[in-house]
C-alpha cells in the first residue's frame, strides 16, 4: 500500500481524467479503467516521499506529475475513412487482424507513438469507444477535450498532405471535431500521408523558430491566433471570436456542431442525437450564458434559432458570429448580467429610440428587406439596415411598430447614480415592439408588448462623434428579447 494522498490522486486520475479504455500496446489489447488501475498500481505504490520533494510547485503538483508520467498515453487525431474500413471496438475485442488503409493507419499510429514517444497506451476514436453504449458515447463526447488535453502526445495524421503548403486543402482543417483536437493538446505532432513528420521537433506547438512556419500556416488556414494555438485556455469567454473558428467547419451529424464545442467553452450539455442542429446549438449557448457574463456571446447577427417561441436572442449556428465587430470588449471588459426566463432572455440594454425614415412610394408593402433609421439622441441622420424582412409600414401609411437600438457594449462607472459610458463605435440590436397607440396593438399588448430582436443580415454598428460619450442612466432598460 502506497501513500494515501498518492492513492487518492491516482484513483481520481484513472476515473476522471483518462479515456474509458485504451489500447495496451505490448498486448494490443483494450484495457478499461479497472484493468489500467490494476496494471499500474504497483508502480504507484512505489512512489516515496523522497520522489515528491523536487517539484517547486509543491506536493500536489509533484503527485500529479508522477501519475501523469506513469500513465502517459498517445492519442490519434485524423479523418475517418468509410465506416466499414476503420478497425472497430468489436474488431479489437475479438482479436481480429484486418487489412486495408484503416488498419494500416492504426498500426502506424501505434508504432509512431511507441517508438518516438515511448508510450504503452494509446487511444483512437475508431476502436476505443463502444458506440453501441449510449452512456459511454455520451461520456466520451463530453470528456473528449479533457482526454486530448491530458495526452502525452497527440499525433495528427494528415492523409491528404505531403507538405505544409498542403494544409490549405487538407480536410482535417475543415472538420468540426478536429478543432478541439488542434487546440486541446499541449504536445502535438503533424505527420504527412506517408507517415513522415512534417517538422524535426517532437512538439510542433513548442515555441521554436523552426516551428514558426508550420504554426503560422495553421494560424492563416484556421484564423486562430498563434497564442491560442500554442497555449489555448478553454472557457466561456471570447465567445464571438471562438465561434468564428467553428463557423466554416462541417460535421457529419448536424448536432455535432454544438457538441464539438463543449470542451472549448468548458461547458457540458447532454448528448441527444436527433434533436436537430439548432436545438443543440441553442442549448450550448444557454450553457455558456449560465457561466459567463461577457457580452461577446451576444455579439451576433443573422438567423435566430427558432426553438424559443418567446425569444429571438439565440443564434442558430456559429456562422451568426462571422464578421462580428471586434470592439464589443472595448470598455474595460465590461460584463453583462443576463438570464433566460419564460418571457425570453432578460438583459439590461441601453435602449435608444429611433425613428423609421424609409421613404414610401407606391406600390408600398408592409414588408421590406431594408430600412433606414434616424436617431435624434445621437444625431444619426440615417442608418440603413439590411434584413430578410422588416415590418415597416402598413398600407394605410401608418406604422404600428416602434423601434429602438439596444446598445450592447456600454460600460458602467462604479458607484451609485453614475451614468453609462459609450465607446466611439456602438454595437446594438435593432429592437421592435407594437405601439400602444393603435387599436390593434391595444388588443394584444398583454402578450406582445415586450421588445423583440429584429433579424438583420449584418451587425448594427454606428459611430459617435467622440471617443467616449456619457449617456443618460434612465436609458438603461431591462428587456426580454
Amino acid at each position: 500500500m502506497g501513500l494515501r494522498d498518492v492513492e487518492d490522486a491516482f484513483n481520481r486520475y484513472i476515473f476522471d481524467e483518462v479515456p474509458v479504455r485504451m489500447l495496451y500496446l505490448p498486448q494490443m489489447k483494450l484495457l478499461e479503467r479497472d484493468a489500467l488501475k490494476r496494471l499500474y498500481q504497483p508502480h504507484i505504490d512505489h512512489i516515496t516521499e523522497e520522489d515528491l520533494q523536487d517539484n517547486p510547485l509543491g506536493r500536489s503538483a509533484a503527485i500529479e506529475e508522477r501519475i501523469r508520467r506513469q500513465l502517459s498515453y498517445g492519442i490519434l487525431s485524423h479523418r475517418w475513412l468509410s465506416l466499414d474500413s476503420e478497425p472497430s471496438f468489436r474488431d479489437i475485442m475479438g482479436g481480429n487482424t484486418l487489412e486495408g488503409p484503416g488498419w494500416e493507419k492504426l498500426s502506424k499510429f501505434c508504432e509512431v507513438a511507441n517508438k518516438m514517444y515511448g508510450v504503452e497506451l494509446v487511444w483512437s476514436d475508431t476502436c476505443c469507444i463502444d458506440k453501441t453504449s449510449s452512456s459511454e458515447l455520451d461520456e466520451s463526447l463530453r470528456c473528449m477535450f479533457r482526454w486530448y488535453r491530458n495526452t502525452s502526445i497527440c499525433i495528427v495524421y494528415l492523409a491528404e498532405t505531403t507538405s505544409i503548403d498542403g494544409f490549405y486543402n487538407d480536410e482535417w482543417f475543415t472538420r468540426g471535431w478536429t478543432l478541439q483536437e488542434l487546440l486541446a493538446p499541449n504536445t502535438i505532432r503533424f505527420f504527412r500521408k506517408d507517415w513522415a513528420p512534417l517538422t524535426g521537433y517532437t512538439n510542433d506547438k513548442a515555441d521554436h523558430a523552426a516551428n514558426r512556419p508550420i504554426m503560422e500556416t495553421i494560424a492563416e488556414v484556421t484564423g486562430i491566433s498563434l497564442q491560442d494555438l500554442q497555449a489555448f485556455v478553454p472557457g466561456p469567454f471570447q465567445v464571438d471570436t471562438r465561434m468564428v473558428w467553428a463557423a466554416r467547419r462541417r460535421t457529419t451529424r448536424s448536432e455535432d456542431v454544438a457538441y464539438s464545442l463543449m470542451g472549448i467553452f468548458d461547458v457540458s450539455i447532454p448528448i441527444a442525437y436527433g434533436e436537430g442542429a439548432q436545438r443543440a446549438f441553442c442549448r450550448l449557448v444557454e450553457a455558456i450564458m449560465q457561466v459567463s457574463n461577457e457580452p461577446g456571446v451576444l455579439n451576433w447577427a443573422g438567423k435566430p434559432a427558432r426553438i424559443h417561441r418567446l425569444s429571438s436572442a439565440f443564434p442558430s449556428a456559429p456562422v451568426c458570429y462571422f464578421g462580428h465587430p471586434d470592439n464589443v470588449r472595448s470598455l474595460a471588459d465590461e460584463k453583462r448580467e443576463f438570464s433566460l426566463t419564460n418571457r425570453g432572455l432578460r438583459i439590461q440594454l441601453l435602449v435608444i429610440p429611433v425613428d423609421l425614415v424609409t421613404p414610401v412610394t407606391p406600390p408600398a408593402t408592409s414588408i421590406q428587406d431594408r430600412a433606414t433609421f434616424r436617431c435624434k439622441a445621437f444625431k444619426i441622420s440615417g442608418l440603413t439596415i439590411e434584413g430578410p424582412s422588416f415590418p415597416v409600414l402598413e398600407r394605410t401609411g401608418t406604422n404600428r411598430y416602434a423601434y429602438s437600438f439596444g446598445i450592447i457594449n456600454y460600460a458602467m462607472i462604479q458607484g451609485e447614480g453614475k451614468d453609462p459610458i459609450l465607446p466611439k463605435t456602438c454595437i446594438a440590436y435593432l429592437l421592435t415592439r407594437l405601439k400602444g397607440t393603435s387599436s390593434f396593438a391595444k388588443m394584444v399588448l398583454s402578450v406582445c408588448h415586450d421588445w423583440k430582436k429584429v433579424e438583420t443580415k449584418t451587425f448594427v454598428t454606428f459611430d459617435l462623434p467622440q471617443d467616449y460619450t456619457i449617456a443618460k442612466r434612465n436609458l438603461l432598460t431591462t428587456v426580454w428579447i
